[in-house]
């Protein structure tokens, strides 16, 4: 591996429906104070833990404006509406590293340290590395070999769709709460914005903190 070759992509799922929310959740800005947008949030998230971002959309989506200090690379589902598998095989295919962290736009408020966790077990030599917390899978802040991808592509192949269904044949990790829980003690990490009422949620625990 050379100097210039990325260990660690982190790839950001930002073409969802954002149906419930009403509006495109990339664009919109949390914190009135810095102005950054999800799409902002989660990129800075990502770039204290991986040296190359791929950023996901849909097909003629238009997304905001990021900076980052590291590579930044927007690619496009080639079909819309296909769901989260779908847009996990096209960031993989994006990623240039050989650990790729897979996080959805609308999770405000990512932990580096728990991120590290993830791509920690994947260097152990786990394929997909799959947080467990309030008793629910977190495949949108999970973390995978890029070597998944081909089982991802045969999957979509036969017609499937929901992220679970690929869980048997890549060994999935199941990283339970007492495995990550020292990284991120509230589980901030999973806290995802689907609504506007989840949206002013997210608002309200950030001006508490």
């Amino acid at each position: 591996m050379t100097s210039t070759t990325p260990s660690v992509t982190g790839v950001v799922l930002a073409g969802g429906r954002s149906s419930r929310m009403g509006q495109d959740k990339a664009s919109l800005v949390l914190d009135a104070a810095d102005g950054r947008t999800l799409l902002q949030r989660v990129v800075d998230a990502l770039g204290e833990v991986a040296d190359e971002i791929v950023v996901v959309g849909a097909p003629g989506q238009t997304l905001p404006a990021v900076t980052s200090s590291h590579p930044v690379v927007l690619t496009y589902d080639a079909v819309e509406g296909e769901g989260p598998l779908f847009g996990m095989a096209t960031g993989l295919a994006a990623a240039s590293a050989p650990v790729v962290l897979v996080v959805g736009v609308d999770h405000p408020f990512l932990q580096p340290a728990l991120l590290r966790v993830l791509v920690e077990q994947v260097r152990a030599g786990h394929r997909w590395v799959l947080p467990i917390a309030e008793r629910r899978p977190q495949p949108l802040c999970s973390a995978f070999n890029r070597d998944a991808l081909e089982v991802i592509r045969a999957h979509l192949a036969a017609g499937d769709r929901a992220p679970m269904v690929v869980a048997a044949d890549l060994g999935m990790l199941r990283l339970t709460p007492e495995v990550w829980e020292a990284a991120d003690p509230q589980g901030l990490s999973f806290v995802d914005v689907d609504t506007p009422e989840e949206f002013e949620a997210a608002r309200a625990r950030l001006d508490r903190e």
